[in-house]
């Protein structure tokens, strides 16, 4: 019996490609501003281009500070295809790896339940998911694609046991460690669920399903790992997870490294899933259970509620788990009904579910344009402040907070602090706790005339709300004046 039999829930081909072209319509209607990362991403690749790896900072004022760029491929990237083609270059990047991961999540759910129903409308919902507010300009999105290209292989193995689909593991590796290398651990730690089905044991009253070989599995592994050296970094770049997340004041820090919320949405759809999970392995008659798939669930779950940067990882991960459930989910249409469908009725449904395509796809340009002004806007007020600054006959020291030190970057300058924020740790930089001494200034630890002496500002840009303590001092003190005050921007210069 071929594969192609075996199928449920078979769609017609026009509906098929409705379904999983929705997501991708849409988006393509959705005005994308540049992501506050863009802007040290862009200076790095284009140094890169020009002069080589860099091993000591080359952006903010702390020239002493080593650095490891974890992320060297995709900054090049960004640059190549900004500077070519401007923000159409950088479009481009974006919706061909949106593109790959609609395929992708279709097609591993597909090989997954066999269910064509299921398999479309779970990769519609992933897709819908993702795509506001994930698939921005960072590195993450290679990685999206990277790790579900690997789960596509891994269940290609677990279930043929052929050893060819893990030749493609040690290829992946190579390009995760040099486009995103903080997520190359992730690789193996996803592989992690398919090892454990892969032990062959028994369960009382569950049916297993078929896996893949262990042998097949660790080796693909130590290929995998080893092949990680290959980086213009070495060792650094493959442990730099290690040394740059789980630090408290990180964590303080940046918001999505925070734990997530369960009463925002995002923690419902997360708690939703969960329970569903249960609630349908419980009524499931056939008892059937599947290791890798219920720890790949709960793994991304974990993941996804320790961290908000682990969202992502959960909508993808978690949902292609989550599908396993739902494979013996059928629907069978009576056959008075089905004599009833008619060629006319067939198109009706199509141009109906196709104007609801455009009337989406119409909704969210009109958004995006509406929303636009409001995204760029703290970026007009900081170019009226570098006006200002550029008039200085003086060399410029400049403190920057860390949501706004990326920006004055790529302008030429060069801050205390920018959104690199593992770079300001010591155990990576060995030359001082930058991220430390930040976390004490803007908790009020730390006095203020201690900070500013210390690296003789004479400019210093403040947030309304993100430097409050800085603010509220200066304000009062007679050896700075403020010279610049717009939209929750504000310029103090030294006197």
């Amino acid at each position: 019996m071929s594969d192609s039999q075996l199928v449920k829930n078979k769609l017609p081909k026009w509906l098929k490609y409705i379904i999983l072209l929705f997501p991708f319509v849409t988006a393509c209607f959705q005005l994308r501003a540049l992501d506050n990362d863009f802007y040290f991403l862009y200076p790095t690749g284009e140094y890169i281009l020009k002069n080589g790896f860099p091993h000591t900072d080359f952006l903010s004022m702390h020239s002493d500070m080593k650095i490891v760029l974890q992320q060297w491929l995709s900054t090049v990237i960004f640059y190549l295809a900004y500077s070519r083609l401007g923000i159409i270059g950088l479009s481009i990047v974006l919706y061909i790896c949106f593109a790959c991961i609609c395929v992708l999540s279709y097609k591993t759910i597909l090989l997954i339940t066999r269910n064509e129903l299921v398999s479309a409308v779970l990769a519609a919902v992933i897709d819908i998911l993702l795509f506001n507010p994930f698939i921005v300009t960072r590195p993450q999105v290679f990685t999206y694609v990277i790790l579900l290209f690997e789960i596509y292989l891994l269940e290609k193995h677990a279930q043929t046991k052929k050893y060819k689909y893990l030749t493609g593991i040690p290829l992946l590796s190579l390009a995760q460690i040099n486009l995103h290398a903080s997520m190359w651990p992730m690789m193996f730690v996803f592989m992690l669920p398919y090892i454990a089905g892969a032990i062959p044991v028994k369960i009382k009253s569950f049916k297993l399903e078929a896996n893949g070989s262990i042998l097949g599995l660790m080796t693909a592994l130590a290929a995998g790992a080893g092949i990680g050296f290959i980086n213009p970094y070495g060792l650094e770049n493959m442990i730099y997870l290690t040394s740059s997340y789980g630090q408290n004041k990180l964590s303080e820090t940046i918001a999505e490294m925070r734990p997530v919320d369960i009463s925002t949405h995002y923690g419902k759809i997360m708690i939703i899933l969960a329970i569903l999970l249960g609630v349908i392995g419980f009524f499931i008659k056939d008892k059937k259970f599947s290791v890798r798939h219920f720890c790949l669930f709960m793994g991304t779950l974990l993941l996804g509620l320790l961290h908000r940067k682990g969202i992502s990882y959960f909508f993808i991960f978690g949902i292609v788990a989550f599908s396993y459930v739902l494979k013996d989910l059928e629907i069978k249409l009576p056959d008075k009904l089905k004599s009833k469908i008619t060629k006319r009725i067939e198109v009706f449904i199509a141009v109906i579910l196709i104007l609801v395509t455009v009337s989406f796809s119409a909704f969210y340009l009109l958004k995006s344009i509406d929303e636009a002004p409001g995204k760029t806007a703290h970026y007009d007020r900081l170019d009226e402040v570098i006006e200002i600054m550029n008039k200085s006959e003086e060399p410029v020291v400049l403190y920057t907070n860390f949501n706004d030190g990326q920006y004055l970057e790529y302008k030429g300058f060069h801050p205390y602090i920018d959104g690199r924020a593992e770079l300001f740790l010591w155990q990576n930089n060995e030359d001082f706790e930058y991220i430390g001494e930040y976390y004490d200034l803007r908790s009020a630890h730390m006095y203020y005339r201690d900070f500013t002496d210390k690296y003789m500002f004479n400019y210093l840009i403040l947030g309304e709300s993100s430097d409050r303590y800085l603010l509220e001092s200066l304000i009062h003190d007679d050896d700075f004046e403020l010279a610049y005050e717009e939209g929750g921007v504000l310029l103090f210069v030294r006197k």
